[in-house]
């Protein structure tokens, strides 16, 4: 049996560190690092650090 072909993109979440549970959606490369970048949150109106959230396998 063959193995199964995964995506090169995948979907990751970035979370606010000011824990306000606002996030950002983007697709990265499978290879590359972890994201972390600053952004806008909304909640508190500032432009904040998001860091990339584990993904959670149910």
């Amino acid at each position: 049996m063959a193995k199964k072909v995964k995506s090169r993109m995948i979907s990751v979440r970035l979370l606010s560190m000011a824990m306000t549970g606002f996030f950002y959606t983007f697709t990265r490369p499978r290879t590359s690092r972890p994201m972390s970048m600053l952004k806008y949150d909304p909640v508190v109106r500032k432009k904040v650090l998001f860091l990339e959230q584990k993904r959670r396998f149910k």
